[in-house]
């Protein structure tokens, strides 16, 4: 069997979309992590494009926001700094489901959020992942500034 148990979360669509990369990785080593990129990339790109033309932000707070709501709302993540231009993002539960899959594995996926957060912002983002439950820190912190 390819999955072993507990391994492997497949509790909601993003643990699967982690999943998935995770074995990639897995099986196939750093090559395809450019590969896991650009296809999250896209796929943010694509959602961040339809949040825009739903919500249509006035400036780049409004525009991540309602992004982090949910998980903050959860008590799954908090907001550590947000200003006009900058925000610093703590999350304590990786809705991808990459406990230990590895900081490279975790970059690759948040090209995702990247992409969705500079589509709804309507400018180029730069993202450092700081922490990440992916490499074993103890919570994730993530800071996306406009460039």
């Amino acid at each position: 069997m390819i999955l072993e148990e507990k391994k492997y979360l497949t509790s909601s669509s993003r643990e699967v979309q982690g999943t998935l990369a995770r074995i990639l990785y897995e099986k196939c080593g750093p090559e395809v992590l450019p590969v896991i990129a650009e296809v999250f990339k896209e796929f943010g790109i694509t959602e961040g494009q339809k949040s825009r033309k739903k919500s249509q932000p006035a400036d780049f707070a409004a525009a991540v926001k309602p992004l982090f709501g949910p998980g903050i709302e959860a008590g799954r993540s908090e907001l550590v700094e947000l200003t006009g231009t900058k925000v610093i993002i703590r999350g304590f539960q990786c809705v991808m489901g990459l406990q230990g899959a590895g900081k490279e594995v975790c970059q690759a996926i948040m090209a995702l959020d990247k992409a969705m957060l500079s589509e709804l912002a309507g400018k180029p983002l730069r993202m450092e992942i700081r922490k990440t439950l992916a490499a074993g820190d103890e919570h994730c912190e993530i800071e996306f500034e406009v460039e």
